[in-house]
């Protein structure tokens, strides 16, 4: 273990267990050492859980923008203390990650490309839909074209679409894209694409969970007292959709409030 603002301790090759309960209340966690295999009880006033999503459970062929410890984790503890599950069931995509080259297969690719005016187009070169509908719309309808009605772009290594990147510079003017989304340029021109005069080529990401563990305005899951919940591991919060920053307000503001109900 090591300290961290001298008040903090980190006990890092460790993984949790279990949830210790003592009738019905949350008394801490067990937890693993990975080296050693020792098994130790962590007594604690209260438990947050902020383990982040489930995005590496659910590849089903899509790439995702997880980490590699995205495997519901928190979920697994809370439900088995007794926590209720929301929407357990609803992932979201985001709908433009990069498809090409395969370096970067899964990239996410901001979704202010679109709103300074970049247009999804298929191997046609025909715009398909709205560029500023929401994640599950948009990534349904690039889904559908490349599946449903074949006019995905070939890869190599999948169907994708174009993002047609240069209309931003014919709408914004010379430099907009240097300005205004600087590290999707470096990103791409880092693989010889320049995105200021050639489209780039794009396909869903799987992003992020909508579901997750109830909390009340504490963030204290109500069915097991002093078991707190932050972050992408709460489910409800969103319903079963999500807009675009939600999910860094949600961080912040329950974030907060477990902190300082705990």
């Amino acid at each position: 273990a090591k300290e961290v603002e001298g008040s903090i301790r980190v006990f890092e090759g460790w993984e949790f267990v279990s949830a210790v309960l003592y009738n019905g209340v949350c008394h801490g966690i067990t937890a693993q050492n990975l080296a050693s295999m020792e098994i130790k009880a962590f007594p604690a006033d209260a438990v947050i859980i902020a383990t982040g999503g489930a995005g590496r459970m659910h590849y089903q062929g899509f790439p995702t923008s997880n980490h590699y410890g995205a495997t519901a984790d928190g979920l697994v503890l809370g439900y088995r203390a007794g926590a209720k599950l929301l929407y357990a069931d609803t992932l979201q995509y985001h709908p433009t990650g990069a498809a090409f080259p395969q370096q970067i297969f899964g990239a996410l690719v901001t979704e202010k490309v679109r709103s300074l005016g970049a247009k999804l187009v298929n191997c046609d070169g025909k715009v398909f839909m709205h560029p500023l509908e929401t994640r599950d719309v948009a990534a349904a309808s690039i889904i559908r074209e490349c599946t449903d009605r074949n006019k995905g772009v070939d890869t190599g290594s999948g169907k994708a679409v174009w993002l047609d990147t240069p209309m931003i510079e014919r709408i914004g003017g010379e430099g907009t894209i240097e300005a205004r989304i600087p590290a999707m340029l470096r990103m791409f021109m880092n693989h010889g694409i320049d995105i200021r005069r050639e489209p780039i080529l794009v396909f869903p990401t799987l992003h992020y969970q909508n579901g997750g563990l109830d909390i009340n305005v504490d963030g204290m899951t109500p069915n097991v007292p002093n078991l707190y919940v932050a972050g992408e591991a709460v489910g409800g919060i969103h319903g079963r959709n999500r807009l675009m920053g939600n999910s860094l307000l949600d961080i912040i503001v329950f974030g907060r409030s477990a902190g300082r109900n705990s």
